[in-house]
């Protein structure tokens, strides 16, 4: 009897176990345990799943976030790279820069005064209309005749007054007609040659600057001219050895600026003189501030003498002559 009991109980449990083996839910427990490539399989999944970088956690309210899965503090961000700092200049740009000055010019609107008043020497020589204009030939107060212009015919600015511009028929100046300002190219005229000046005034300086540069750098020792190193005699303008230099001025032999305009005169005494002068002159140094519709600007030339005679200006560092 306890054999059969035995029995009994062996195929039960191999009855079990075979129930166990193919029931769905069961089975996937069981074959964890069953062959060893199903467990490699799961130790490469976990394998691969610790090698996977754990995701940026959120910024906190301030900005900063942790790497609390890395056990690491946030990548700190790249300040931006601070600027290059200015090359200092050298000491002969410095004294150029004060030798040649770039000319502080008055805005343009400055000038014109928002267009209220425009000087007469700011005048273009002529003008165009955008639109067809009509003169009148008055004589005696009366309509003598009258002719039509086509825009953009050449017309003569006579007289701004407020914003109504009087023009002039080149053909006849005694025609004339008032129209108002925007109707003509007159502020763009005006525009254009201001801008043409102020290129041409800063051209004019840079180009001062390149040629005491050169000079300069082929005879280092004319440095002592920017530096003002030169011993010379105190500025005046009573000086009766300036006499002839200022006859020079009046005569106009300096057509960039006028005796009204020299500030100083400097006597220099004997000097040898290289370029298109070269030779030994008694000179004099002039320091002019030239008036322009666009402002003022200093200027400074040097004066060659031999005996009472003036025999040339020039510049004082690269000895062009002027």
């Amino acid at each position: 009897m306890k054999g059969f009991f035995a029995t009994l109980l062996v195929l039960c449990g191999l009855g079990a176990a075979a129930w166990y083996s193919y029931e769905p839910f069961l089975k996937p427990f069981l074959e964890r345990f069953g062959s060893g490539s199903d467990l490699a399989h799961d130790e490469r999944i976990i394998e691969n799943e610790s090698r996977v970088t754990p995701e940026a956690p959120p910024s906190t309210p301030g900005g900063k976030g942790q790497n609390v899965a890395a056990g690491t503090s946030p990548a700190k961000a790249t300040p931006p790279a601070a600027p290059a700092p200015e090359k200092p200049k050298s000491e002969l740009e410095e004294l150029l820069e004060v030798r040649y000055p770039m000319p502080q010019i008055l805005p343009l609107l400055t000038i014109v005064d928002q267009w209220r008043n425009v000087p007469s020497t700011a005048f273009p020589p002529q003008v165009a209309a955008k639109e067809t204009i009509t003169f009148q030939l008055v004589i005696n107060g009366q309509v003598a005749g009258s002719s039509n212009v086509a825009p953009g015919t050449p017309l003569s600015p006579v007289r701004l007054t407020g914003d109504q511009l009087v023009v002039a028929s080149l053909a006849n100046p005694g025609m004339t007609t008032q129209l108002h300002i925007d109707k003509t190219d007159f502020k763009e005229r005006i525009e254009a040659r201001y801008q043409q000046f102020v290129d041409a005034k800063r051209k004019e300086v840079e180009a001062k600057r390149e040629r005491a540069r050169q000079t300069i750098n082929a005879d280092p020792a004319r440095l002592a001219l920017l530096r003002g190193d030169t011993p010379v005699s105190p500025d005046s303008s009573d000086d009766v050895r300036f006499g002839v230099v200022k006859e020079s001025l009046e005569r106009g032999e300096v057509a960039s600026v006028k005796l009204s305009e020299a500030r100083s005169f400097r006597w220099n005494g004997q000097e040898q003189v290289g370029g298109e002068f070269a030779g030994t002159y008694n000179t004099v140094t002039v320091f002019f501030e030239v008036t322009t519709i666009f402002g003022e600007f200093p200027v400074e030339y040097k004066c060659l003498l031999q005996g009472n005679r003036v025999v040339g200006w020039i510049d004082p560092v690269t000895e062009d002559r002027v």
